[in-house]
């Protein structure tokens, strides 16, 4: 039996430009699952998250590229990007990883 955290947060870090995937338990603020380049930190993006509350879906941009949430019901998909990263198909692949999750 596959774990769908890990699948969800596997199949996204694959997407070029994708520095860090995380699926984050909101109400905590903390990752359920996660893998990041060594530079991002999961706790700080997870309490980002979780800062936010329930979401659809909420995309920020900052001078170092982008962070992709999506809402999965009690989780969230995050999602961090640089900043020439296909956005489109992030989130797609967002959107994907947490239609799985629910």
């Amino acid at each position: 039996m596959s774990d769908p955290y890990r699948t969800s947060v596997e199949r996204l870090s694959r997407v070029t430009g994708v520095r860090g995937a995380l699926v984050v338990e909101i109400e905590a603020g903390v990752p359920v699952s996660a893998e990041l380049a060594e530079d991002v930190s999961g706790q700080a993006v997870a309490a980002l998250a979780a800062g936010f509350g329930p979401a659809r879906t909420l995309q920020l941009e900052t001078t170092e590229g982008h962070v992709i949430m999506v809402g999965a019901g009690d989780l969230m998909v995050v999602v961090v990007a640089e900043r020439g990263a296909q956005l489109g198909l992030v989130r797609l692949e967002a959107h994907r990883a947490a239609e799985a999750l629910v």
